[in-house]
């Protein structure tokens, strides 16, 4: 089979899938199974449609129907293929991380262990939720790739059913296989519920990214301040500058200087170092004596719009929320302990974003800033700490995308979003703006933290 998207109507995909049944501890495995596929408990059914808004390509859809009460633990389906010649794009798993196309030649390698254990960075990617093989010519993508051959025709395919979990393309050159991939597990589903639980959009196109893209975008609800086309706009964070040393006299000092040398900035953002913990966002530490409300007053007056960061899913270790609320964090269900979601700050937990205190406590947070303080933007951090692990029957994708719907509630449609650290597909027409990069610095990275 070609990449062409209409071969997908006529080409046999073979499935694994992983699920355990009534609530039981067992884990039914069923591997290289031709779909159409049952069992007593599952039916999995595919089909590949036109996608009907005349500007061509398809969508490939993946249906499974529970017919006892389940919880998956692994979907992945397969397709032979030809990869001869192609060149794959592997996104990464958040906005962090690394984009780039890749040849037959490449591998992604696994984090070392001795790195993930001293700085626990794996818990900032996917290396505990997909497995890196580090193998040649096997590359995967998160949520969306293309496929470029020598004379520029790309062959896209974006997932539309991120709502469902992570989905996972994988480029197996060495067997001409493409595999599509759904982090599943944790899932439950009741007796007699169907859903399309995998659905992708293909298309294909000489030099036609941009036209691919647009089409791909309409797919998810827009829900951004700015509709349509994209506002660009420029502007000034603390961060790079002072990173956490920042205070109100800093602040208004930046203010006066852009100010009077008429810099045409947009958002003047303050970053890190407001609070006395993270996750004690209303508690504003001694640098900012006269209170969040006077800076960002202060900042509009010089006629730019005020921005504050947040990381509205973490909870620092010595904050007052993690020892005074301790049942608001996520909590392993083995160790009942709660989950680390990274290094940062001497360490940090994550928010349970389905505890009802929690979430009142997170609506409060952002009307205060928002409203009362009266903050135009929202730098939010962290993002990916809400979904370190499957929660109340959902997958990790299922509730990063309910946290990345949550935040959007809590804004509101008219103050703006820049997300950070969050998984692009989730963000989607969701945030207004995203930083698609890791943190600079002025020197290189060692190539102990590249895996070489």
């Amino acid at each position: 089979m070609r990449l062409a998207p209409a071969s997908f109507q006529t080409s046999k995909a073979q499935l694994n899938l992983y699920y355990k049944v009534d609530g039981g501890k067992k884990v039914i495995k069923y591997k290289n199974e031709l779909i159409p596929f049952s069992t007593d408990a599952v039916q999995v059914t595919t089909q590949a449609r036109p996608h009907t808004d005349n500007k061509g390509g398809y969508i490939l859809t993946f249906t499974i129907k529970a017919l006892k009460p389940i919880e998956l633990a692994r979907f992945e389906a397969s397709f032979m293929t030809d990869l001869q010649d192609q060149l794959m794009l592997a996104n990464g798993f958040q906005s962090w991380s690394q984009a780039r196309e890749f040849s037959k030649n490449d591998k992604i390698p696994a984090i070392h262990s001795s790195i993930a254990w001293y700085t626990q960075l794996n818990l900032q990617g996917d290396y505990d939720i997909f497995q890196h093989s580090g193998e040649r010519g096997f590359i995967h993508s998160s949520s969306y790739t293309h496929f470029r051959d020598t004379k520029n025709v790309v062959s896209f395919f974006g997932s539309i059913s991120e709502q469902y979990g992570y989905t996972y393309f994988i480029g197996d050159f060495n067997n001409n296989r493409l595999n599509i991939y759904k982090d599943v597990l944790g899932m439950r589903m009741e007796q007699g519920q169907e859903i399309d639980l995998v659905q992708v959009f293909i298309a294909q196109g000489l030099d036609a990214e941009g036209a691919i893209w647009d089409t791909y975008a309409e797919f998810y609800p827009d829900r951004r301040v700015h509709q349509g086309l994209s506002q660009h706009v420029n502007g000034w964070t603390s961060w790079y500058n002072y990173y956490g040393d920042v205070s109100e006299s800093i602040i208004n000092e930046n203010v006066d200087a852009l100010n009077q040398y008429q810099y045409p900035i947009d958002i003047f953002q303050i970053d890190d170092g407001f609070q006395t913990a993270i996750g004690d966002w209303l508690s504003i530490n001694q640098k900012f004596p006269s209170g969040m409300k006077a800076v960002a007053n202060k900042i509009k007056s010089a006629g730019f719009k005020a921005g504050l960061w947040l990381a509205p899913y973490a909870a620092g270790f010595n904050s007052r929320l993690a020892k005074e609320h301790p049942d608001w964090l996520i909590t392993d269900p083995d160790t009942k302990k709660p989950v680390v979601a990274g290094p940062n700050w001497g360490g940090f937990y994550a928010i349970n974003i389905y505890h009802p205190q929690a979430r009142a406590y997170l609506k409060e947070v952002f009307d205060t800033i928002l409203q009362d303080w009266g903050f135009d933007m929202l730098k939010l951090d962290f993002c990916f700490a809400a979904a370190m692990i499957p929660l109340c029957g959902k997958s990790r994708g299922q509730v990063m995308w309910e946290a990345m719907e949550l935040i959007r509630d809590l804004v509101g449609p008219q103050k703006l979003v820049l997300g950070c650290g969050v998984p692009l597909a989730c963000a989607f027409r969701k945030v207004d703006y995203c930083r698609i990069g890791s943190d600079v610095a002025p020197w290189w990275e060692g190539k102990e933290m590249k895996g070489g």
